[in-house]
């Protein structure tokens, strides 16, 4: 990004600036104008990048990559522009962490072997997330990059050392700013000027966490924009945040990957204040800005071989955490494997009213094989009869259902004599079972039903054959076994009603 220089007042606002970009900026070839830089690609294929000057500690100058050659310039002329670094007297650049100049590294599995000792000699956290730690740290050096940003969600009881893992990340991550309230204004504000790896702390207690969570649900995808007296801003980034509990928020929480913590009182780790572990840091830092300097223009995202089978969202932060290391196959196939374990993104459950509605479907496509309809209020009926069962005081009206069936995408209605009815077309037979198989619907082997999965071939090929608890006991008592009875005739009198005579399975 560049910002206007204090000297030049005719030039355009850094804000003006990010609306257009730097490297359109650059290619209008302005004569002595003076620009702030904090990173820029040239024509010619050299890369500047904004760094501690290494003989001069707490000043910031240029570190210039071409061909290979690295060289830290107080400024540079470019086509008759003049790039000077950003300015030292910015609050938020203050608190960003600045690689103190360029160092050479060995090979990049070498580096995230580094990156997982740093992080496991200060942080007692799961072995399975050390990697998925260092993969990600590795990833913030290219998400400008990327389409994708990647965010970790940490959450853990007090004491279970989220705080200490922001600590650590905060040692390596790109231009990392640590933080434990911010406003939107100084949230866009960050993201635009530097697009630094955002680290805060205890999101929850934020002053605004409504605000908040709809920021980082949009800060995930570069071309998403904010609009602010007309100017854009864009809150692009990676980012990490620790919670007591993960919010209630599903758009986030699908966007995250889960770190779990848990108290641990092993006197072994070591405090990142610790002289060694800054120093470990620091020469890491510089590496990582090498590593990225040598293959800015070759990292990008890349399909991981199998993972099709992954949910669109979880596969693009595989690939983002894999792009920097894509040639190391065994790594991300073992990343590829944590993902499809469904630890790394939690599914969440359906609310009780569309698991309601999405069960009452879902029993009635196999309650009779020529079921092909159903009337919006019979389908509430049978909606509100499921949740009774289950103990739910939530009762749905009509209207309710519709606005469910469309969020399912389940929303094919007539209107007849009678009242709106649904069609269930093959199609959305085999959407009801992807649905079951994605998310899981209470009941789902429900005696009461009289069939088996393997006896459907949408549950055989959906997988429903092979998921679930096998089916439950029968009813002990005479109450019991009366409610079931009684349950079943009810919704095989509903469905005799609507029946067309179309088979599905």
């Amino acid at each position: 990004m560049a910002t206007q220089s204090n000297s030049v007042p005719a030039e355009p606002t850094w804000a003006e600036i990010v609306n257009c970009g730097l490297g359109a900026f650059l290619g209008e070839s302005v004569d002595n104008s003076v620009i702030e830089v904090d990173f820029a690609e040239l024509k010619d294929g050299t890369l500047v990048e904004l760094v501690e000057d290494p003989k001069n500690p707490g000043r910031k100058c240029l570190a210039v990559w071409k061909d290979g050659e690295i060289e830290f310039l107080d400024r540079l002329d470019q086509d008759g522009l003049v790039m000077v670094p950003l300015a030292q007297h910015s609050e938020i650049l203050g608190g960003i962490r600045l690689p103190k100049g360029v160092e050479p590294f060995e090979s990049v599995q070498k580096l995230l072997l580094s990156l997982e000792s740093l992080i496991s000699q200060c942080i007692a956290v799961d072995e399975q997330y050390v990697s998925v730690l260092a993969d990600f740290v590795l990833s913030t050096w290219f998400v400008d990059r990327f389409s994708v940003a990647p965010y970790l969600s940490v959450v853990g009881l007090p004491q279970s050392g989220k705080t200490s893992l922001l600590k650590v990340l905060s040692l390596v991550c790109r231009r990392p700013l640590l933080i434990a309230d911010i406003t939107s204004a100084g949230f866009y504000q960050a993201c635009a000027r530097f697009m630094p790896t955002m680290l805060i702390d205890e999101a929850g207690t934020a002053a605004n966490n409504r605000t908040l969570r709809h920021i980082l649900r949009s800060g995930t995808t570069k071309d998403v924009l904010a609009v602010r007296k007309g100017c854009s801003f864009h809150s692009y980034g990676a980012k990490v945040f620790s919670w007591l509990e993960q919010p209630d928020d599903p758009a986030l929480n699908s966007r995250c990957i889960l770190i779990r913590m848990f108290e641990n009182k092993s006197t072994a780790l070591v405090r990142t204040d610790e002289p060694r572990v800054q120093q470990l840091a620091a020469h890491l830092r510089a590496q990582l800005l090498r590593l990225r300097l040598e293959n800015f223009k070759k990292v990008q995202l890349a399909p991981v071989p199998g993972d099709e089978v992954l949910r669109p969202r979880t596969r693009d932060l595989l690939r983002a955490l894999s792009a920097a290391h894509a040639q190391d196959t065994q790594r991300s196939q073992r990343l590829l494997k944590f993902f499809e374990s469904g630890q790394a993104i939690p599914v969440e459950p359906l609310d009780p009213a569309q698991n309601a509605v999405l069960r009452a479907l879902f029993s009635a496509i196999h309650l009779h094989e020529d079921f092909s309809s159903i009337r919006v209020g019979d389908l509430t009926h049978m909606v509100n009869l499921f949740l009774d069962r289950a103990g739910e005081n939530l009762r749905l009206l009509p209207r309710k259902v519709g606005a469910v069936l469309t969020s399912l995408c389940l929303a094919t209605r007539t209107r007849t004599n009678s009242g709106w009815a649904i069609s269930v077309s093959r199609q959305d037979a085999e959407k009801l079972h992807q649905l079951a198989a994605c998310y899981g619907i209470d009941g789902f082997k429900d005696r009461f039903l009289g069939m088996s999965p393997q006896d459907c071939s949408f549950c055989r090929a959906a997988g429903l054959d092979k998921k679930g608890p096998d089916l439950p006991p029968e009813p002990s008592g005479q109450e019991e076994r009366t409610k079931e009875v009684d349950l079943c005739a009810k919704l095989n009198l509903l469905l005799r009603s609507n029946r067309e005579g179309r088979c599905f399975a």
